[in-house]
């Protein structure tokens, strides 16, 4: 059968069904309650006992960074020296780079001398090098030795690459026991450092 009620939603007569759901529910709310206040009681002590635990950690290693301190200031005054070694290190290096190897520049020009040319003397000053040499040749060619040399010295990157020029500055002939020798003076002016 259909019934059909018109009245308002709180005029109308409630259900019994209803009311005993909600006790029933109220009911196992009550049962619940103590569970909820048990998993809060569980959670409250694991974090009290964490807390505990990690404060005795975090006092463990307050003492050890106290116990390292010393070592500490230690390994600072030492990073402090080597610093000083270091930037005094990189002064020297660079020094050492600015300087003329004298060794090597003597043995190029040993080694790119031509036969007939020797030296007479050898000079330096702040800025310059002064060569002064000898040349003598059976066949009259003293200058093209001389010019020869030259170019040997100018074409050799370990001797020249301290250097901006080197030029002959004088040159002068005289005979000896009937050969003819050139006197000559080169100059090579350094590169400024």
């Amino acid at each position: 059968m259909i019934e059909i009620n018109l009245l308002p939603q709180e005029l109308k007569a409630k259900s019994k069904t209803k009311k005993i759901a909600i006790v029933k529910d109220a009911k196992a709310l009550l049962y619940l309650i103590p569970v909820i206040l048990a998993v809060f009681i569980c959670v409250h002590f694991y974090l009290a006992v964490a807390g505990i635990v990690k404060g005795s950690q975090i006092r463990a290693l307050k003492n050890k960074w106290a116990g390292l301190e010393a070592k500490r200031k230690t390994l600072e005054d030492l990073k402090k020296e080597h610093m000083a070694v270091s930037s005094d290190a990189s002064f020297l290096q660079q020094l050492t780079s600015q300087r003329i190897d004298w060794a090597q520049k003597l043995n190029r020009l040993s080694l790119d001398l031509p036969s007939g040319v020797w030296f007479v003397d050898l000079s330096t000053g702040r800025r310059d090098l002064v060569l002064k040499g000898a040349a003598v040749s059976l066949q009259k060619e003293e200058m093209i030795l001389i010019n020869k040399f030259i170019n040997n010295l100018k074409k050799d990157p370990l001797f020249f690459q301290d250097f901006t020029a080197l030029e002959l500055t004088s040159y002068q002939r005289r005979v000896i026991g009937g050969y003819d020798i050139v006197d000559f003076v080169l100059t090579g002016t350094f590169k400024s450092r």
